[in-house]
């Protein structure tokens, strides 16, 4: 259950794709910017909607990632090869391909630690985290893969509700990859600093936080020897859609690296070469949930297909 485009920084105190055709249509085999592949077989369905918007099986995604393993129609069939679109990989804010609306996939990801929620909340890897009236529970109104999903709610207070692991320490060079599928049930309507995955750990007090800014994504930090700062992108985050989003906490080299539907998003690199003296812990743990710092704003989100590793997930696993 880890997207041109300016950057700035910013400190704090504390879709489907496109369809078209009628009666089914076949992928061009387009090449995504960056990309190397193009789909030979593209969507189709007998009366259905060809998907435009899905990612070939042989294209790389701006940053060296493949897409997915064929694109969804709105409506048709899903294709085994469909063109990549925009910059190398999915129409950011529709992440068909991914296996959304299917199985599970956690059984067979291959990562240190897969959470689907399709037995509620394991006590023994996670422990939960709210403040005042938010909430952290299972349920089934929205589910990336499966039948269920992790729900969190928060009030207008500037708290918190998530869910923390330590099972998937210590990783392998101190490098460390994050992969969930979010929705947010409404859009993001103040500027405020968000977390939606933090890290931490030992040698430094900073926490590394994967989250955003001004209705953007974002990385950044707080409490470390560069102090507190957010980065954040420039492409607003969607509602009512399933947003698959990566980060990489590149502890040995002290770097950050983001991907939203297996494209990455050059804005978000970060790390000492912008902020000056700034560290990451040695990781031996994480969170995942949701924390608004510095402007209340009352928010309900569900997180699905959560994936831990020490190298890169992608979104198809």
């Amino acid at each position: 259950m880890l997207i041109a485009l300016g950057l700035a920084a910013g400190a704090c105190g504390s879709m489907a794709p496109a369809g078209s055709g009628v009666g089914g249509g076949s992928g061009a085999g387009g090449a995504g910017a960056g990309g190397a592949g193009a789909g030979t077989g593209g969507a189709s369905g007998t009366g259905g909607v060809a998907g435009t918007g899905g990612s070939g099986s042989g294209g790389a995604a701006a940053g060296g990632r493949a897409g997915g393993s064929g694109g969804m129609g709105a409506g048709g069939a899903i294709g085994s090869g469909g063109a990549p679109a925009g910059a190398g990989g999915m129409v950011l804010g529709g992440s068909g391909g991914f296996g959304l609306g299917g199985p599970s996939r956690c059984s067979t990801a291959g990562v240190k630690l897969c959470e689907s929620f399709e037995n509620g909340l394991d006590s023994t890897v996670w422990t939960t985290s709210k403040s005042g009236a938010n909430t952290v529970a299972v349920d089934g109104t929205h589910a990336a893969r499966g039948a269920k999903a992790l729900h969190l709610t928060t009030a207008a207070d500037m708290g918190f509700a998530y869910i923390q692991e330590t099972k998937s320490f210590p990783v392998g060079n101190d490098v460390l990859y994050g992969r969930m599928f979010v929705w947010f049930e409404d859009d993001i309507t103040t500027d405020g600093h968000f977390t939606l995955a933090e890290g931490a750990g030992t040698g430094t007090a900073a926490v590394i936080r994967f989250g955003g800014q001004f209705k953007e994504l974002g990385v950044g930090t707080d409490h470390g020897e560069s102090g507190d700062w957010t980065d954040h992108d420039s492409v607003k985050i969607p509602s009512k859609t399933w947003m698959c989003v990566e980060f990489e906490l590149k502890g040995d080299t002290h770097e950050f690296r983001v991907w939203w539907d297996d494209t990455e998003r050059s804005m978000l690199r970060s790390g000492p070469s912008k902020h000056s003296g700034f560290v990451m812990p040695t990781f031996n743990k994480l969170w995942f949930g949701w924390w608004m710092y510095n402007m209340s704003e009352v928010q309900e989100l569900w997180i699905d297909e959560i994936a831990v590793d020490d190298k890169p997930i992608g979104c198809a696993k």
